[in-house]
């Protein structure tokens, strides 16, 4: 029997543990038998019936062939690709993303060095704009991204592309944020309620539901609420701006997002795991990421030091907050403005204020009652 070298090798790394509860979680039934160094599983299902002989003990001698086989088995029941069902049972708790790039230039499941920098680098920049929109929604994401984020897209890997079109898997292991550590993977066998509530579960829903949100608006001519999307911060502009690069500016491409949950995290999957965005949808797009870099081009960038803090004294009613800061113009000459701030601004503030450091602020600046006003887009600590 033949077998693909890697898929081959990348059997003899599963956990057998791993497997036996994936096993589980889809439906599979084991059986009790004499044989310690075998479990058996059995599913039927409208594809037919099926055994998995799932060995136990690495000294066996046919150990990885025996592995392969019944991974093989687990996608034939699935009606997966092997290679797909490889790629989560090495990385169980995990969500995998996987865009799908179709033009010409793919067809052999190869592509161009440009095009793949492109595609790999915008997976990332996605998954970034939605982390920031669920950590802190803004209409556009300035400045130095937080820890908490630069974390979790330093977990995330590549795995391995498909053939036929050009597919990228991004692997998202689960990850928590935790007030002492700021970030934490979880384990496989971390309660599901807290994989469900993750950081890493919230971004990835985050990326599909977006998506679908984009693809409906623009299917139905509602671009206006595209742009209010925008105005209330739950799409952000960094988000269309990583759509719009990941290909789907090019004449006769199709661009296809698809998504697997684990498994064994049943709650809070977004409802959409497959979305495809054709050329036609390149136009939509980039009116609406135009209209918001032009409104971005309006910002303001200051760097100050803050000279006094002002908000409701009970922090549990605590929403917002205002802060003078004090800096110097494009002439050298002091100026004071008044900053409106969110509670989480608000607080990084306070630390600013309470150690000396200098701030970088961006947003949008008015006058009012003789005083400038500034609303905050983009608030940094500058250490």
């Amino acid at each position: 029997m033949q077998y693909t070298v890697n898929y081959f090798d990348l059997a003899e790394k599963i956990n057998t543990l791993i497997f036996s509860r994936y096993l589980k979680d889809t439906g599979w039934e084991q059986f009790p038998s004499k044989r310690t160094k075998v479990k058996i599983f059995q599913l039927e299902n409208e594809r037919g019936f099926y055994q998995i002989n799932l060995p136990v003990d690495r000294t066996l001698s046919d150990y990885k062939e025996a592995m392969y086989r019944a991974v093989q088995t687990a996608a034939d029941a699935s009606g997966r690709e092997i290679q797909s069902v490889l790629l989560y049972l090495i990385n169980p708790c995990s969500d995998i993303l996987k865009i799908r790039l179709t033009n010409s230039n793919v067809e052999n499941g190869n592509i161009p060095f440009d095009d793949a920098i492109r595609i790999y680098d915008n997976a990332k920049k996605l998954l970034a704009a939605a982390a920031q929109d669920i950590l802190h929604p803004r209409k556009y994401h300035q400045g130095r991204m937080e820890d908490a984020v630069s974390r979790f897209l330093s977990g995330c890997r590549f795995g391995q592309t498909e053939i036929g079109s050009y597919v990228v898997s991004v692997v998202c292991p689960f990850a928590e944020l935790d007030e002492q550590e700021g970030y934490r993977q979880l384990s496989f066998f971390a309660d599901e309620e807290k994989c469900a509530n993750s950081l890493t579960r919230q971004v990835t829903t985050r990326v599909m539901d977006n998506l679908y949100q984009i693809k409906r608006n623009v299917d139905e001519d509602n671009m206006e609420e595209l742009i209010l999307q925008a105005e209330k911060c739950a799409i952000s502009a960094n988000f269309y701006e990583a759509l719009m690069n990941l290909n789907c500016n090019s004449e006769g491409a199709d661009v296809e997002f698809m998504a697997e949950w684990a498994p064994a995290v049943r709650n809070k999957q977004c409802a959409y795991d497959r979305i495809l965005f054709s050329y036609d949808y390149c136009e939509p797009i980039r009116a609406t990421l135009n209209q918001l870099r032009r409104e971005k081009s309006a910002l303001t960038k200051i760097y100050g030091r803050i000279k006094q803090l002002d908000a409701t004294p009970d922090v549990t009613k605590r929403k917002d907050g205002r802060i003078t800061v004090v800096y110097l113009d494009e002439n050298s000459r002091p100026k004071t403005t008044m900053v409106c701030v969110d509670k989480n601004d608000y607080d990084k503030a306070i630390a600013a204020h309470s150690k000396g450091y200098f701030v970088e602020i961006i947003g949008k600046m008015t006058r009012s009652s003789r005083k400038t006003i500034m609303k905050c887009a983009s608030f940094q600590i500058i250490d």
